[in-house]
């Protein structure tokens, strides 16, 4: 159902995408962990739809934070799952969508030293997920 009223993604299958609900826009996006597999859904407004649609590279930076945000919240394993919030939504979507794109850049850095990942996963986890572009 809620990929019939999609209005804007960058690939179908497992990945972000926006849809129209009866009360507004809704940003959706899948996670897994081991073997739980979640999906999140958040408000967004109209100027969020149109910041993601006017930059590949914003859009794939949103969701490589907040697979990561909230994938680090339950799963196999996790000592204490808890829920992801809409206020740790709001706050990562601001950082992504409405910082200059070098204070993005940096953000995308430090972000992936503090979750341990490697320098350039943003890249490979970006080109995983959309690869249909």
């Amino acid at each position: 159902m809620k990929r019939e009223s999609e209005v804007y993604s960058l690939s179908g299958g497992y990945s972000p995408f926006i849809y129209k609900s009866k009360t507004g826009l809704i940003y959706c996006f899948p996670v897994s962990s081991g073997h739980a597999d979640m999906e999140f859904e958040f408000d967004i407004s109209e100027q969020d739809l149109d910041v993601l649609k006017s930059s590949n590279f914003r859009f794939k930076a949103l969701y490589y934070i907040l697979f990561n945000e909230a994938q680090s919240t339950f799963g196999t394993g996790h000592p204490n799952p808890r829920r992801y919030t809409a206020e740790e939504f709001e706050d990562a979507k601001n950082r992504v969508l409405y910082k200059s794109e070098q204070d993005l850049m940096v953000f995308i850095k430090a972000f992936s030293k503090e979750k341990n990942l490697a320098e350039d996963y943003f890249q490979y986890f970006s080109k995983t997920v959309f690869q249909q572009e």
